[in-house]
């Protein structure tokens, strides 16, 4: 037994050492030195170590790399902009004056509102981790947002990108996106396997949707012939899984599939954004008499607060039996 008051030594291992007064426990967090859960020897509490080990922590839950570089962007362009470096100084004040200034730029609302989503998000993790937070910061109340409509392609267009859409990956493409409203991301994850055919319908099985939530999307007969004759002739021999794959049999990404779309925005004239393939779907599918629950699920809304966005009706919809109907 070693005398009392001293600690057992093991091999190759070195003692411990009490820290000094005043400093600050740290942990090893991906290569970094972050501040420990516990509460600090003393000193303030940088933020940008902080911020490595939410991003870390958002990565271990599952959030696609795609979101959690959307929130290193922010973060990153707060620090250009002057922003405090340490979560002492992150008050309701220091918040509202980085959004102020932003606005100032001319940045737009939903720029702004998303700076607004993230420092709020870090700062909600910063306080369930028991790190000193301004708590009038979490009272901020949101910057608005001026509600658009949401913008969809008409028959004509539909029928201009189908057109000029290249046979193979890209033609499957734009119509799993139109006849499913998938998100692009959703849509270049997709792989063989999730494809599920009784021999009588076919479901698209989404994985990881957003929020890595699973749901399954139908698929229509016209569509399922049309994945079936891609996957029987146009999909080349690879070992990749993916159900879309380039000729030269490497998975389909999210940027090669945007850039096929801007090539298609060349050739038909109009702007092209994948989303608007998502708005088209959603508005057509309650405007033929689709039900919202389905269309909720088929989307995988969590809510019906986005789903009722999608319920907007063109002037041609808001001039029918006016005359009728109309007092005057």
């Amino acid at each position: 037994m070693p005398p009392l008051g001293l600690e057992q030594r093991h091999p190759g291992r070195p003692p411990k050492v009490a820290p000094p007064p005043g400093a600050t426990a740290a942990v090893a967090i991906d290569g970094d030195v972050a501040r420990d859960r516990v509460r600090p020897l003393g000193g303030l509490h940088p933020l940008k170590p902080l911020i490595r080990e939410w991003l870390l922590e958002l990565k271990v839950m599952g959030r696609s790399p795609r979101t959690i570089k959307w929130y290193e962007q922010k973060l990153d362009w707060y620090f250009r902009a002057d922003g405090v470096v340490n979560l002492e100084a992150l008050t309701a004040f220091e918040l509202k004056r980085f959004l102020a200034e932003q606005q100032e730029r001319g940045l737009s609302d939903n720029t702004i509102h998303g700076f607004f989503q993230v420092i709020r998000t870090f700062a909600n993790w910063c306080l369930r981790e028991e790190y000193p937070v301004d708590r009038t910061l979490l009272r901020v109340r949101p910057p608005k947002v001026a509600l658009k409509e949401m913008s969809t392609y008409t028959e004509d267009q539909v029928s201009a990108i189908f057109s000029v859409a290249p046979a193979g990956w890209p033609q499957l493409a734009v119509r799993i996106l139109l006849g499913t409203g998938v998100r692009v991301g959703e849509l270049v994850n997709l792989e063989l396997e999730d494809l599920e055919d009784d021999g009588e319908g076919m479901f698209l099985k989404i994985k990881r949707g957003k929020g890595a939530k699973f749901r399954r999307v139908p698929a229509t007969q016209r569509l399922r012939r049309e994945i079936i004759r891609y996957v029987n002739r146009y999909r080349p021999e690879t070992k990749a899984t993916n159900l879309l794959v380039q000729r030269n049999g490497h998975p389909l990404m999210v940027q090669t599939a945007c850039n096929m779309l801007q090539r298609i925005r060349a050739k038909v004239g109009f702007p092209l954004h994948a989303h608007r393939f998502r708005h088209t779907f959603a508005t057509e599918y309650l405007r033929r008499g689709g039900e919202m629950e389905r269309l909720r699920r088929i989307l995988g809304h969590t809510t019906y607060v986005m789903v009722m966005r999608y319920v907007h009706l063109d002037k041609g919809d808001l001039g029918k039996d006016f005359d009728e109907r109309s007092p005057f």
